[in-house]
C-alpha cells in the first residue's frame, strides 16, 4: 500500500491497525493524527489484501459517521484511496481486479450517515419495523416544524380548553386536565412560551421544554410524582422576607420596589394554594429593577441597598431570600412540568401522523426496536455485513451504539446491548474522548466507555495513535504542555475517568517534517497622529495594512514554505495563504483594499456570499434561468453587467411585440438579450 514519504513515529501501531485480522480493532487519537486516513487505509486492505489475507468486498462492509458533511467526506477519500493503489505500479492481477471491483461498488455501499444507514435497513423491513413502506423522512428544517407545530398544538389545545379531546385515544389521555392547569400556571406567572435570543444569552421558554422532550423520547424519564408543595418552607421565607423589608422606609425607586413585594408576600404568606402562589409571588419576584445600583436605583439609602443584597445575594452564607422564596413554588412547578412528557410526544406522534412523516430519531428508535423484538431480523441484518466501520465513534450517543453492536454481535442472542458477545474481526471504531461534543445528544464518555468494555470481552487490537501531522513540529511541545495544564495527565495513564466525564491529555509527537520556529509577523497599525478615531476608521487602516502585506508577502517578501504535497521549498503563493477573522462583521474593510492591490481571495462564512450585490444580482439570473416566469429575476439578468438593458428597455420590447410602438435600438438590444 501507498505509504507516506516517510515513517511516522508511531508507524509500527499504524501499520498494526491496518493489518490485523481476527480481532476487532479499537483507535484512539487526537486532533490531527490521521484516524480517518487511518480507517480508510485498514478498509482498502481488508477489500484487497496485500498480506494474503481473505479479501472483503465492499458490499459487505459498513461504514458509518456521525454528520453528512464526514459521510461525504468519508466516501471522497475511500474512493481516492482506491485509486490510488490502482495507479501503484506493479500489483497482482487479483489485487488489481479487487480494487476495480470495489470501485465499481462504491456508489452503492454502504458509507454514510448512521441515519442513513438505518433508513437503508428500515426499508427492506418497514412492516416489521411498523412503518409504512412508503413513510418519509423529515431533515433537519422540517423536524423543526413537526416540534413548532407540537408546541403550537399544546398551547392552543390549553388555551382552548381542547387538550383532552387532542390527547383522546392516546397513552396520555388521563393527564389531560393536570396538563392543562400546569401550562396556564406556569404562562400567568411570566414563564416564557417562547424562547428569546440575544446577543449576550438565550432566555429559554416551553417551547424549549417540548423541544427537549421530543428528542429524548426514546429514553422516557422515570414518571415524576407531582410534589406536594411545602406550605411551611414557603411560610418561613416569607416570614423573613417581611422581616427584612421592614426597615425599608426610603422613597426611592428600589426601596418602592421591595416594601410592594414585601406587601404582596404578606398577605398570602399564608396561602396554600400553590398554583395561585407561582402566578403571584414569582412573577413579582422575577421583576427586575431598572437599574440595581446603589446610587441610581437606591439613590445611595444604605439600609434599602443592604436589603436588596440581602434578598438577591444572601447573607453570612445563607442562601438569597428570593432564592428561599422561589424553591417552594418552582419544586411544585418543576415536578408537573416534568409530567407533560407523555402528553408532548402523544402531541408530537400525532403531528407526525398527520404529516406522515418520521424524524431521524424515529429511524435509530424504530430500527433498535426491531433488532432487539425480532432475533430472526437481526440475524437476517447481520450476515449483510462481514466487518462494520464508526469513524468519530466519541459523537456516537445510547441509541447508535446499541445498533452498531447488534450487528456486529454472534448470532441474535442478547437481549440487552451490554450484554452482546461481538464476532471477531466484525468492527473497527475509530474515536477520541477529547472531541466529544454532542453531550446534549447524549453522545459522551460514558457510552463511550460502556462500548469498550464490550470489546474488551472479546479478542481486540486496541491502538493509540501519537503523530500529529496538523501541527507544524514546533508547536507540538506547546500544545502538550498547554493542554496538559488544562486537561491534566492520568495517574494511571487511562485516557479519560468514565465515572467523572473527565478526559485526560494524551501527549502528542511531531509528525510532519521540520522543526524550525513559526514566523510570526505582527502589522503595527496606528494613525500617524496619535489620537483616538472611530473604529471604522481602524477598520479601514487594517485593511489596508493587512492587503499590502499580503502583496509584498506574494512578491519581493522572499519567504519561501515547504510544499504540502511534494515537500519541495518555493515561494509562498495566494493560494497558501488564510485570513482569519473573529466574525465577519468587520470583512468588509478589507475587501476594497484586496481589490485595490489586486489579491485575489474567496470569501467562506455567515453570509458575506451573499452580501455581495454582484453575487445576490447572479443569483437572480440563475433563477431567471430556471423560472422564466420569473419576472423580478429576469429583470436582475437583463441589467448590467449581463445586459445592458433597463425596466424601460423591457417594457418597450413588448410594447413593439404587441405592434404598439416601432422596433428601435432597445428593441432590438432586448430582442438579442
Amino acid at each position: 500500500m501507498a505509504r507516506r514519504r516517510e515513517p511516522a513515529p508511531d508507524q509500527a501501531e499504524r501499520d498494526a491497525a491496518v493489518r490485523e485480522r481476527g480481532r476487532n480493532v479499537l483507535i484512539e487519537a487526537g486532533a490531527g493524527t490521521g484516524k480517518t486516513a487511518l480507517l480508510v487505509d485498514r478498509l482498502v486492505e481488508m477489500v484487497a489484501p496485500t498480506t494474503g489475507a481473505r479479501p472483503v468486498p465492499l458490499r459487505r462492509m459498513a461504514a458509518i459517521t456521525f454528520t453528512r458533511k464526514a459521510a461525504g467526506e468519508l466516501r471522497l477519500r475511500i474512493r481516492e484511496r482506491l485509486l490510488e493503489e490502482l495507479a501503484e505500479p506493479g500489483p497482482t492481477p487479483g489485487r488489481l481486479a479487487l480494487l476495480r471491483e470495489a470501485v465499481a461498488e462504491l456508489d452503492t455501499a454502504w458509507v454514510g450517515t448512521i441515519h442513513g444507514f438505518a433508513d437503508r435497513l428500515l426499508r427492506l423491513r418497514p412492516v416489521e419495523a411498523e412503518l409504512s413502506p412508503g413513510y418519509r423522512i423529515a431533515d433537519d428544517g422540517a423536524e423543526d416544524a413537526l416540534v413548532h407545530e407540537t408546541w403550537t398544538a399544546l398551547l392552543h389545545a390549553v388555551q382552548s380548553g381542547t387538550l383532552e379531546g387532542e390527547l383522546a385515544g392516546t397513552p396520555a389521555a388521563g393527564r389531560a386536565a393536570e396538563a392543562t392547569r400546569t401550562v396556564a400556571v406556569a404562562l400567568a406567572a411570566g414563564l416564557r412560551a417562547a424562547s428569546h435570543e440575544t446577543e449576550y444569552r438565550t432566555y429559554f421558554g416551553l417551547d424549549a421544554l417540548v423541544a427537549g422532550f421530543i428528542r429524548r423520547r426514546d429514553v422516557p424519564p422515570a414518571d415524576a410524582e407531582a410534589a406536594g408543595f411545602d406550605a411551611a418552607g414557603f411560610r418561613l421565607a416569607a416570614e423573613e422576607f417581611v422581616a427584612v423589608a421592614a426597615h425599608v422606609r426610603g422613597t426611592s425607586p428600589g426601596a418602592r420596589r421591595i416594601r410592594e413585594t414585601a406587601d404582596l408576600v404578606a398577605r398570602v404568606r399564608g396561602e396554600t394554594d400553590p398554583a395561585l402562589l407561582f402566578r403571584q409571588v414569582r412573577r413579582a419576584l422575577d421583576r427586575p429593577p431598572r437599574n440595581p445600583r446603589k446610587s441610581q436605583e437606591f439613590g445611595g439609602d444604605e439600609v434599602a441597598w443592604h436589603a436588596w443584597k440581602r434578598i438577591t445575594e444572601g447573607d453570612r452564607g445563607g442562601p438569597p431570600l428570593r432564592e428561599a422564596l422561589r424553591a417552594p413554588l418552582d419544586r411544585w412547578m418543576a415536578t408537573r412540568l416534568a409530567r407533560l412528557f407523555p402528553v408532548v410526544v402523544a402531541l408530537y406522534e400525532k403531528v407526525k401522523a398527520r404529516r406522515r412523516a418520521v424524524d431521524q430519531l424515529d429511524l435509530l428508535a424504530r430500527l433498535r426496536d426491531l433488532l432487539v423484538r425480532d432475533r430472526d431480523v437481526r440475524q437476517e441484518f447481520q450476515a449483510l455485513f462481514d466487518h462494520v466501520f464508526v469513524d468519530e465513534f466519541q459523537d456516537t450517543d445510547p441509541l447508535q451504539a446499541e445498533i452498531v453492536l447488534f450487528l456486529c454481535e454472534r448470532g441474535a442472542v442478547a437481549s440487552r446491548w451490554q450484554d452482546v458477545g461481538l464476532r471477531e474481526d466484525s468492527l473497527t471504531l475509530v474515536g477520541d474522548p477529547k472531541q466529544s461534543i454532542y453531550r446534549f445528544r447524549r453522545a459522551d464518555v460514558a457510552v463511550y466507555d460502556r462500548v469498550r468494555q464490550v470489546i474488551a470481552r472479546s479478542p481486540h487490537l486496541a491502538v493509540t495513535l501519537s503523530a500529529n501531522f496538523r501541527s507544524a513540529a514546533s508547536l507540538v511541545p506547546w500544545l502538550n504542555d498547554r493542554f496538559e495544564r488544562i486537561l491534566g495527565r492520568s495517574p494511571d495513564g487511562r485516557p479519560f475517568d468514565p465515572r467523572t466525564g473527565i478526559v485526560f491529555h494524551q501527549p502528542l509527537v511531531p509528525g510532519r517534517r521540520g522543526g524550525g520556529a513559526v514566523a510570526v509577523h505582527v502589522l503595527g497599525v496606528e494613525f500617524p497622529d496619535a489620537r483616538e478615531h472611530p473604529v471604522d476608521e481602524y477598520r479601514d487602516l487594517e485593511g489596508e495594512a493587512l492587503a499590502r502585506y499580503l502583496r509584498w508577502l506574494v512578491g519581493p517578501s522572499g519567504v519561501t514554505i515547504e510544499d504540502p504535497l511534494d515537500g519541495r521549498v518555493r515561494p509562498v503563493r495566494w493560494g497558501d495563504i488564510a485570513v482569519l477573522a473573529v466574525s465577519t462583521w468587520g470583512l468588509d474593510f478589507l475587501f476594497p483594499h484586496l481589490d485595490a492591490q489586486g489579491v485575489p481571495y474567496a470569501s467562506r462564512g455567515g453570509t458575506l456570499f451573499l452580501s455581495d450585490p454582484l453575487s445576490r444580482q447572479f443569483l437572480l439570473g440563475l433563477r431567471a434561468l430556471a423560472d422564466r416566469d420569473d419576472g423580478v429575476a429576469e429583470a436582475a439578468l437583463l441589467r448590467p453587467p449581463f445586459f445592458a438593458l433597463g425596466p424601460d428597455d423591457l417594457l418597450r420590447a413588448r410594447a413593439a411585440a404587441a405592434g404598439r410602438v416601432p422596433e428601435d435600438e432597445a428593441v432590438r438590444r432586448a430582442a438579442e438579450a
